[in-house]
């Protein structure tokens, strides 16, 4: 009867450590830390490759463990088994067969269970960036004329801003613009309203031709590399 108790309490053990190895092996790491990811092992588990994972309808609650740590265990408590086997009469013999037939199914479970990245698939990547692209030749060349139809400076920014919206230039298309302008005050003004919306900001030297003195040219560089 003694052997026969320790058997049952070895297998009372055995579900108490899948328990207790859930709890810690499931506890939810630290604010603002990624979850650790599983190591690939050496060999890869064997499984039905026509066996979906998860199951479609799980009868319990799907869990995390260490696989190669709990192989060890019940390694282990198949060992003690065996040793129980060799000293117990008939009857023992016998239902510690049994245990180990349930033993052995647990030990295949552990070892065909999937890796965890083949159960949680990886999220869908971030969708890209929106591309930015500068004023098509059409549109700037609207925008152009219906700046060039205004007769007053403060007309012509007016309408620069309104068409700057939500657009983009090249610095060949500001040098078309800064051409409208007869003073070189207004070309500064043009350069300060457009420069947030160049593209190509490594032509920005040849915007410089834009001005014939060099204390104009001045302006326009501080203007350009303010951030």
């Amino acid at each position: 009867m003694k052997v026969l108790a320790l058997a049952v309490a070895l297998l009372s053990a055995s579900t108490s450590f899948a328990q207790d190895t859930t709890v810690e092996k499931f506890r939810p790491p630290p604010s603002g830390r990624p979850m650790p990811q599983p190591q690939q092992p050496n060999n890869p588990p064997r499984h039905n490759p026509g066996q979906n994972y998860p199951p479609q309808n799980p009868t319990g609650t799907l869990v995390v463990v260490g696989r190669e740590e709990l192989a060890q265990r019940l390694a282990r408590l198949e060992k003690l088994l065996e040793d129980i086997e060799d000293r117990a009469d008939r009857d023992t013999r016998a239902k510690v067969r049994k245990a180990q037939d349930v033993l052995d199914g647990v030990a295949r479970h552990v070892e065909e269970a999937p890796l965890l990245a083949t159960v949680m698939p990886r999220p869908p990547p971030p969708p890209p960036e929106p591309m930015v692209r500068p004023m098509s030749d059409s549109s700037f060349q609207r925008w152009y004329d219906a700046i060039s139809r205004e007769t007053f400076t403060d007309d012509k920014l007016r309408v620069l801003s309104m068409g700057l919206q939500d657009n983009y230039l090249l610095v060949s298309q500001v040098l078309r613009l800064m051409e409208r302008m007869q003073f070189s005050d207004d070309k500064i003004n043009v350069l300060r309203i457009v420069k947030p919306r160049i593209l190509d900001t490594e032509n920005n030297y040849l915007l410089f031709n834009a001005f014939t003195f060099s204390a104009d040219k001045k302006r326009a560089q501080d203007i350009l590399s303010a951030r």
